[in-house]
C-alpha cells in the first residue's frame, strides 16, 4: 500500500506542547482570567474538606466540635456550617462556569490561529510540494489532526489548570489536616510515575501509527472516489474495496491497541491511589482508640481524599487524550515547518521590452533534467507558440516562468531584470495562466471571477464576461453572477467553464498570457466561442501558448520547437517547414494536429 505522508521527526512531547502554548501569547488576559477562576474553584473545593469533617462530627456525635481553633456546641455549628457549605457550592459553581467559558474561548481562538497559519503555509507552497503529497492525506491533517490538537489545547489546558490546582490545594489541605495521614496515604504517589511514563510512551507510539494509518486510508478513499468512473469502467471496484478493507483493518488494529492502553491507564492509577487510602484508614482507625480527637481530623482528611478522586481521574483521562493530540500536533508542525519559497524582491511592472530565457535549466524532483539550457527571447506584444512532443519541457517552462519551479541553472529576465531579483507574486500578478483544463471552484460565477481581482465591480465582471463571449450564457442562468457552478464547475459545459476561465484572465489585466491550448478538448461549436474570446484576450498582450493545433501555430509570430528540454528550432511556420527539421517531423507525426 502506497503511503502519502510528510516525514514527522520525533520531538519531545514537552517541546511540542510548549510550542502549542506559544499561541496563547496574544490572549494572555483571557488566560489570566481562566487561571484566576480556576484558583477560586480549587480554593472552594478545599473549603469543602475543611467544612465536611466538623459538620459530620457534629451530626454524628452531637458533642462540642473544634472548628477554626474554637470548641463550639454542635447545635451552633449545625446552624452555620450547612449555610457555609451552600455558599461555597455557589462560589465554586460560578467560578467553574466562568473558568470553562474563558478556557474554551481561549482554546477556540488558538485553534483558529493555528488553522489559519497552517492554511497560509499550504497556500504558499509551490505545486511541486503537492506533487509529493496526497491531497487526501493533507486533508486528514485538518479533519483529524486539528480536532485532536484542539482537544489538547482547549479541554486539556482547561483540565490541567482546573484539576491541577484542585489537586494541589487538596494535597496541601491533607498535609495541614494531618501530616502523618498524608505521608501514609500518598507514599505510593512516586510509584505512579513508572506506569504513567510507560503508558505515555506506548500510547504516543500507537497514536502516531494510527494517525498515519488513518491518513493513508483517507488518501486511498479520496483517490478512488476521484477516479471512480475509471475504476468502474475497468471493473476495479472489487480490488478497490479489497485495498480499502486492508487499510481499514490496519487502522482498526492500531485503534484497538490505543483503546486498550487508554482503558488500562486510569484503573491502574486508581488502584494505586485506593491502596494508599486503605493504608491511611487502617492506621487512622487504630490511632483513634489512642487519640479520640483524631476522629474529626480523619473525617476531614477522608473528605479531602474523596474530593481528590474526581480531579485525579479527570487529569489521568485527559493525559491519554493529550498524548494523542501531541501526535497530531507533531504532524501539523511537520506541515507548518515545510520550507516555503520566499516572496521577496522588487515589484515587477508590466512587460514592455522582452521576456528572455538564457540557458535555463530545471530538474524533476527525482533529479532528472526537464529543461537543459533553454534559450528563448519573447518580445513584448509577440505571440510565441511552444511546440514539442510530450515530455519535451513545455509545461515545465511555464512552471519556471510562474515561479513554481526554481531554475537549477541559467537566467530568466523580465525586461532585463533577472526573475530572482523580482518578487514572485508580483511577477505572477503580471501574468494570466489559462490551462487546457479550466479550474473552477465550488461557488458562484462571481466567486470564480473575483479570484482574478477581488475588488472588481459588477460592471467590470460583466465587461470581462462580454469580452470572453460568456455574457450571454451567464445572463440565462437563474442566479446570474450568483448562480452556483457546482464542484469544479460540474454544472457547466466544457466550453462554458473555459470561457469563465478566460473572463477571469481578463479581470487580471495581465501583460503576459500563458495558454495551454485551451480549445483543444472542445467541440467545434464551443471552440468557436472560446476562440473568439481568446482572440480578444490576446490582443495587445505578450502570449506564450503551448500549441497542439496547426491553426494556433500558423497565427504565431514565432514558433519555438522544444525537444528533450532544449529549443532546437525557432522561426515562423513557413520558415520551419522549409527547413525540414524537427518541426516538419512533428507535423508529419501528428504531434501538431490540423
Amino acid at each position: 500500500m502506497r503511503q502519502w505522508a510528510l516525514a514527522v521527526a520525533p520531538r519531545p512531547s514537552s517541546h511540542v506542547y510548549l510550542r502549542l502554548l506559544g499561541y496563547l501569547r496574544p490572549y494572555r488576559r483571557l488566560l489570566a482570567a481562566g487561571v484566576s477562576a480556576s484558583l477560586v474553584t480549587a480554593a472552594a473545593t478545599s473549603a469543602y474538606a475543611w467544612l465536611v469533617g466538623p459538620l459530620l462530627r457534629a451530626v454524628l456525635t452531637r458533642a462540642p466540635v473544634e472548628f477554626a481553633g474554637l470548641t463550639l456546641p454542635s447545635d451552633r455549628l449545625l446552624g452555620v456550617l450547612p449555610a457555609m457549605v451552600v455558599a461555597v457550592a455557589v462560589v465554586k459553581a460560578t467560578a467553574g462556569f466562568l473558568q470553562g467559558g474563558f478556557m474554551q474561548r481561549l482554546g477556540q481562538r488558538v485553534m483558529a490561529d493555528l488553522r489559519g497559519f497552517l492554511y497560509s503555509r499550504l497556500l504558499s507552497q509551490p505545486p511541486a510540494f503537492f506533487e509529493r503529497q496526497h491531497s487526501g492525506e493533507l486533508l486528514t491533517r485538518f479533519t483529524t489532526d486539528v480536532p485532536l490538537v484542539e482537544f489538547a489545547v482547549t479541554q486539556a489546558l482547561s483540565s490541567y489548570v482546573k484539576d491541577g490546582l484542585q489537586i494541589l490545594t487538596l494535597l496541601v489541605t491533607c498535609l495541614l489536616i494531618d501530616a502523618k495521614l498524608f505521608l501514609l496515604t500518598f507514599v505510593v504517589m512516586p510509584l505512579t510515575v513508572l506506569p504513567v511514563r510507560s503508558f505515555a510512551r506506548s500510547l504516543k507510539k500507537v497514536a502516531n501509527r494510527s494517525q498515519n494509518s488513518l491518513g493513508a486510508l483517507t488518501a486511498l478513499t479520496a483517490e478512488q472516489l476521484q477516479a471512480l468512473p475509471v475504476v468502474q469502467a475497468y471493473g476495479g471496484a472489487p480490488r478497490a474495496l479489497g485495498a480499502f478493507e486492508v487499510e481499514s483493518e490496519r487502522y482498526l488494529g492500531e485503534m484497538r491497541r490505543s483503546l486498550f492502553l487508554r482503558g488500562a491507564y486510569s484503573p491502574t492509577v486508581e488502584v494505586m491511589g485506593i491502596a494508599g487510602v486503605a493504608v491511611a484508614v487502617a492506621w487512622g482507625a487504630r490511632a483513634i482508640s489512642v487519640d479520640p480527637g483524631l476522629s474529626g481530623r480523619l473525617l476531614s482528611f477522608l473528605a479531602a481524599v474523596l474530593l481528590l478522586y474526581q480531579p485525579v481521574k479527570s487529569l489521568s483521562g485527559t493525559l491519554s487524550q493529550v498524548l494523542t493530540g501531541l501526535v497530531g500536533a507533531e504532524r501539523l508542525f511537520a506541515l507548518a515547518d515545510a520550507p516555503v519559497p520566499p516572496d521577496e524582491g522588487e515589484p515587477a511592472g508590466a512587460l514592455t521590452r522582452a521576456l528572455t530565457l538564457e540557458g535555463v535549466r530545471a530538474t524533476y524532483p527525482d533529479g532528472r533534467e526537464a529543461l537543459r539550457g533553454v534559450d528563448l527571447t519573447v518580445p513584448a506584444g509577440a505571440r510565441v507558440a511552444l511546440v514539442g512532443a510530450s515530455g519535451a519541457g513545455k509545461t515545465t517552462l511555464f512552471s519556471v516562468l510562474l515561479g513554481f519551479v526554481p531554475p537549477s541553472g541559467g537566467t530568466v529576465r523580465w525586461d532585463g531584470t533577472p526573475l530572482s531579483q523580482l518578487k514572485p507574486s508580483s511577477v505572477r500578478g503580471q501574468m494570466a495562466w489559462v490551462p487546457q483544463e479550466p479550474v473552477l471552484f465550488s461557488g458562484s460565477v462571481r466567486h470564480n471571477l473575483l479570484l482574478g481581482r477581488p475588488e472588481a465591480t459588477d460592471a467590470e465582471l460583466w465587461e470581462a464576461l462580454r469580452l470572453a463571449h460568456a455574457e450571454d450564457f451567464v445572463r440565462t442562468l437563474p442566479g446570474g453572477l450568483d448562480e452556483p457552478v457546482g464542484e469544479r464547475g460540474a454544472r457547466l459545459s466544457g466550453g462554458q467553464r473555459q470561457r469563465l476561465a478566460l473572463a477571469r484572465a481578463f479581470l487580471c489585466r495581465p501583460s503576459v498570457l500563458l495558454l495551454d491550448e485551451p480549445t483543444s478538448a472542445l467541440d467545434a461549436q464551443s471552440e468557436a466561442a472560446v476562440g473568439a474570446g481568446l482572440a480578444a484576450l490576446m490582443k495587445g498582450r505578450t502570449v506564450l501558448v503551448i500549441a497542439h493545433r496547426l491553426s494556433t501555430v500558423r497565427d504565431a509570430d514565432l514558433i519555438a520547437v522544444l525537444d528533450s528540454g532544449r529549443v532546437v528550432e525557432a522561426g515562423t511556420h513557413t520558415e520551419l517547414l522549409a527547413r525540414g527539421g524537427r518541426y516538419a517531423q512533428l507535423l508529419g507525426e501528428g504531434a501538431v494536429a490540423a
